[in-house]
């Protein structure tokens, strides 16, 4: 883990209810923890920051020693562990630019005026 970066436990709090909604993106079999698998993390980590992961690699030892290996390899912070799943978060170092969102164009209306009967369109064919 990052020894700058500390998650203080309203942070972890937080963090684990926006990850309840997730489903694992990474899914660790029998094979264990490859280069391949990690360099994965790496990139949904550095896409996500949260990231749910599940361990289907043996009994609690193993899933133990994969766990640690992973948070010390990518220097994410453990945020919860269930079961065979954990939850992975890692502050991302490149900064993504979000679109801006468009704003609401006026509608041709006015408001607080009533519609006459030369404004509205003809009803009759």
């Amino acid at each position: 883990m990052a020894a700058e970066e500390i998650i203080h436990q309203q942070q972890k709090r937080k963090l684990r209810s926006l990850a309840h909604a997730l489903k694992p993106i990474v899914t660790i079999g029998g094979s264990g923890l490859t280069p391949s698998v990690l360099n994965e993390i790496e990139l949904s980590l550095n896409h996500h920051e949260l990231l749910k992961i599940k361990l289907s690699c043996g009994d609690k030892a193993a899933r133990k020693k994969v766990r640690e290996e992973i948070c010390s390899e990518t220097n994410g912070h453990l945020i919860q562990e269930i079961g065979g799943v954990i939850v992975i978060y890692r502050k991302t170092k490149v900064t993504v630019k979000k679109a801006k969102a468009k704003k609401n164009t006026p509608s041709k209306r006015q408001p607080g005026k009533a519609r006459t009967a030369e404004s509205r369109p003809s009803r009759r064919r």
